[in-house]
């Protein structure tokens, strides 16, 4: 979409924004989260995440997406010798796009910088697209004027607002760290407290009794327990599995998130794919640290989420966008690419901005029932994810095996940005 740059939104508006949203952020992270991992872990992520990078120009890579064109008109204007009476002209124009690649944010090309240069001859319009701005000009062909002045100029005050808007940015980047800090330190006292609250409460928990035998890893904060599976062959070494009640505990994490995302669109909805799973991430090793040679959840290769044990994979989640069937069929197959023989326990998460979710969900579900490796639907345990109208579960036949099960758990849901 063609915009004026730098005119959507003053920059004491948008970091205000950036700020408010880091705070509610920090607020919503859940207790486990915010009493396990350290201050400076958090306030790491938080400063990568909230940091503003400002976009720099390459100009010496500025080039033309076509040859000019000559483009041939007739417009009407009034006529010069009587009243409203108008003539037909013939009008001649040279069209031309120029390129200019950049590094960084384009988002920040929407920002009006507290000095800002103005074009005073015409908006300076332009349409960003894969870190290159397009620049597009219409000229008439007797105006006699030099082409490589033109767009140079307009080059030159955009490098000028970016300028300027590094200067404030460089101001609110050096006040994050502080603020961070203090938002941090804050949370934590209110977690500490109410998480003394909780545990003042003295009446039992009932355990289940279906929870199926397992072993513990030994480590300070919580790990997936372990089934060890038996062994039709001797000589086989019994691999780790990931438990159907600790893969359901990670799988509430994730709903939990999921809806807290839900109920901040206008920030959500602006995240890309690989920012919304670094929101997991954190909130997953808040549950699950990493043993002693520091394996913990990463994102590994193209996998977006993946929790480890013993150099083997336990858990594997793909994050997506809602963008048609054919995307969703090839979200599943890059899946089943990612994971090996001993591999199980998967699930999709899928983000819909679009606004009939319900629909949707539907297309989704036939997606997966029709894929070659669909086996038939699971139940999950858990009431809340059972009875959880966009949770499903499914089970998929191993893609170097059919005779092995992978668990496969869809979760779909809807963060459309709210009408202003």
């Amino acid at each position: 979409m063609i915009e004026e740059l730098f005119s959507q939104q003053n920059f004491h508006d948008a970091s205000q924004s950036r700020k408010e949203s880091l705070l509610r952020e920090i607020q919503g992270y859940d207790m486990a989260t915010i009493l396990n991992t350290s201050t400076d872990e958090l306030l790491k992520y938080f400063k990568e995440r909230y940091t503003m990078q400002i976009p720099v120009l390459k100009r010496e890579d500025v080039y033309l997406i076509d040859e000019p064109k000559e483009v041939n008109t007739t417009a009407r204007v009034p006529d010069r010798v009587w009243d409203d009476e108008y003539v037909n002209v013939s009008q001649s124009f040279i069209q031309f796009t120029v390129c200019v690649p950049f590094e960084g944010n384009g988002s920040l090309f929407e920002i009006k910088p507290t000095s800002f240069q103005y074009n005073l001859s015409k908006k300076m319009n332009a349409r960003i697209e894969n870190n290159n701005i397009h620049l597009s000009y219409n000229e008439l062909s007797d105006s006699k004027q030099n082409l490589n002045e033109i767009y140079e100029r307009d080059i030159d005050i955009i490098a000028t607002n970016l300028e300027h808007l590094a200067n404030d940015i460089s101001l609110y980047n050096n006040d994050l760290s502080e603020l961070i800090t203090k938002k941090l330190q804050e949370r934590k006292g209110n977690a500490s407290q109410n998480q003394s609250l909780m545990q003042s409460i003295n009446i039992p928990i009932k355990k289940r009794e279906d929870i199926p035998e397992t072993y513990n890893i030994p480590e300070i904060r919580k790990k997936p327990s372990i089934i060890k599976k038996s062994s039709k062959i001797e000589t086989f070494k019994p691999e780790p599995t990931l438990a159907l009640e600790e893969y359901e505990n990670i799988l509430t994490i994730i709903k939990d998130m999921s809806l807290a995302m839900e109920r901040s669109p206008g920030t959500f909805c602006k995240l890309k794919e690989e920012e919304i799973r670094n929101h997991f991430l954190i909130q997953l090793n808040g549950h699950y640290k990493g043993n002693a040679t520091g394996e913990t959840f990463n994102g590994v290769g193209k996998t977006d989420i993946i929790i480890r044990h013993k150099n083997a994979n336990a858990f594997i989640a793909e994050c997506k966008f809602w963008s048609g069937q054919k995307k969703m069929s090839e979200a599943i197959d890059q899946l089943l690419g990612y994971i090996t023989w001993r591999d199980t326990k998967t699930a999709i998460l899928l983000f819909n901005k679009k606004p009939d979710l319900s629909s949707i969900i539907e297309k989704v579900k036939e997606t997966i029932i029709k894929h070659k490796n669909y086996s038939s639907e699971f139940k999950l345990k858990d009431s809340e994810l059972e009875q959880a109208e966009t949770i499903f579960g499914y089970k998929l036949t191993h893609p170097s095996d059919p005779k092995k099960e992978i668990f496969l758990t869809l979760m779909a849901f809807q963060i459309t940005e709210p009408d202003s």
